[in-house]
């Protein structure tokens, strides 16, 4: 009888050795459309620096390429913090989202900025100046929780679910100014035939890190070998400025 019980006990422990090696699989990773860093191709497949350092990140973890799920930012923060066995990523770290998840990072610094019309000749020389102004942000992006975590007016933010509509509500004057991150949103006014420099940063919220961020339920020792993988790679010699080089993020 005794001897039984150890056996027992040896396949339990042999089941949850299995169920740890293989949580990489179980997670659920979720993305948005977030150009240059992770985005999906007309052909659907994810691309971007982000999806890179992931692809390499599994790699030396022997991990073989798992689905990406592209949602827009709004739902795929939502299913970040409510689903378990999800990873969201690009995630900006900031203070106000620390306790929300488990974090592996950086995948690559990024600057949060407000951005006008350049013929609008808007100056800015303090926060304080800043919160006079209507600004335009993407719903739960960071732009959005940066503007509530310094006290801006929420009778001066107006939010959009997309980046396009943002900078169209920019471009003909329904705000004066764009609350996100910078390189995405020169991306996007290319992308949609504008002219970038008919824009202009006039002020800089915060420089962050884009990371990996995990569910706050997902296994600790699971986010721990995530996050040496992620050093090993941001450690291999010439990698990320390669990365860098190919999507244009050499003055990052």
């Amino acid at each position: 009888m005794e001897l039984f019980k150890y056996f027992i006990c040896f396949l339990f422990c042999l089941s949850g050795l299995s169920k740890a090696a293989n949580s990489l699989e179980n997670l659920e990773y979720i993305t948005e459309q977030y150009a240059p860093y992770n985005y999906q191709d007309e052909q659907g497949i994810p691309q971007g620096f982000s999806i890179e350092v992931l692809n390499k990140v599994w790699e030396v973890l022997e991990v073989a390429p798992q689905k990406i799920h592209v949602f827009p930012w709004a739902r795929g923060y939502s299913l970040g913090l409510q689903q378990d066995n999800t990873l969201l990523f690009s995630t900006t770290r900031s203070e106000s989202r620390e306790a929300l998840f488990k974090w592996a990072c950086p995948i690559i610094d990024i600057r949060i900025v407000l951005i006008s019309r350049r013929h609008s000749k808007i100056e800015i020389e303090s926060i304080e100046d800043a919160k006079q102004y209507k600004i335009v942000a993407i719903r739960s992006d960071i732009g959005q929780q940066l503007l509530k975590d310094k006290d801006f007016s929420e009778t001066k933010i107006h939010l959009s679910n997309f980046l396009s509509s943002a900078i169209l509500m920019l471009k003909h004057g329904h705000v004066d100014l764009i609350s996100s991150e910078e390189t995405t949103v020169f991306r996007q006014l290319i992308k949609m035939g504008e002219d970038p420099k008919n824009f202009n940063v006039v002020w800089v919220l915060e420089k962050r890190p884009l990371c990996f961020a995990f569910h706050h339920e997902v296994e600790e020792d699971l986010v721990f070998d995530f996050q040496k993988a992620l050093n090993q790679v941001q450690n291999l010699p010439g990698f990320i400025q390669a990365l860098k080089q190919k999507h244009q993020l050499t003055t990052q």
